[in-house]
């Protein structure tokens, strides 16, 4: 395949192109949107909807299904590895959660869903796949920067520079534990389960509420420590060469859990 060959011989230029991709669905999206009047809701779902698109047929045209990490878990102790990427749903879930409409929440779970599966196939799937063979910690780095970098995006979308710039501390910060974790096990479909919850949450809390701002900047902070502390845990436990889905063995230290 020649994606596949051109990923492998090239991965920063795959990459780069596909951070290129990425970044022109969005404004081109918002374009579309502010044309037609659209509200934010409709504009996220025509860019995740285009991306959603492309990452499947990217997927789909290199056989990287497997390779990238849909597949089961090699075992399933491995799964607790993923505790720690839910929490961020209980933050959410605190307020409580407003339904406008069966109508709304239909869209809202439909967006949500493109979202984690479109953001961890491209940055830890896509992404991930050709870096890794340049060095564990090296992918795991530019993948999460280039997450972060991704939305800062929210600027354009009128968000306030403070807000923006937490975020892009805070999607760092998920980005490298979440790379951290591809790397560590080979699978990304919990990533997306997460990625997917975690949105759906966010976006059915009530409209009126706010935390108040230092709270806000408590948890928002708390939060991405807590996501770069456990990334830096799980790629001190990344073997020396990452999982092998072709061949389907564990890590070396998998092993050795597997046997104590």
């Amino acid at each position: 395949m020649r994606l596949r060959r051109f990923a492998t011989r090239h991965p920063y230029w795959f990459v780069a192109i596909l951070e290129i991709v990425v970044i022109f669905t969005y404004l081109l999206a918002g374009t579309i949107a502010q044309l037609a009047q659209l509200s934010g809701l409709w504009l996220y779902g025509l860019a995740q909807a285009g991306l959603a698109l492309i990452a499947l047929g990217l997927l789909t045209a290199m056989g990287w299904w497997r390779k990238v990490g849909y597949r089961r878990a090699y075992a399933r102790r491995d799964l607790l590895y993923f505790i720690v990427p839910f929490l961020p749903i209980i933050i959410n879930l605190i307020p409580g959660v407003e339904f406008v409409s069966l109508g709304h929440l239909s869209a809202i779970f439909a967006v949500t869903l493109m979202v984690g599966f479109v953001e961890e196939s491209f940055f830890r799937g896509l992404m991930l796949q050709p870096l890794k063979a340049h060095g564990l910690w090296r992918a795991a780095i530019v993948t999460s920067v280039l997450f972060s970098l991704t939305h800062g995006l929210n600027l354009l979308a009128g968000e306030s520079v403070v807000d923006a710039a937490a975020q892009l501390l805070y999607a760092g910060a998920i980005g490298f534990a979440f790379a951290a974790l591809a790397l560590k096990l080979g699978i990304i479909w919990p990533l997306v389960l997460a990625h997917f919850l975690i949105d759906l949450a966010s976006m059915l809390l009530p409209p009126d509420f706010a935390f108040p701002p230092a709270w806000s900047l408590t948890i928002t902070l708390g939060t991405t420590a807590i996501f770069l502390l456990y990334g830096l845990f799980v790629m001190l436990r990344v073997a020396e060469r990452p999982f092998d889905a072709a061949s389907a063995q564990p890590h070396a230290d998998d092993a050795a859990l597997q046997a104590a």
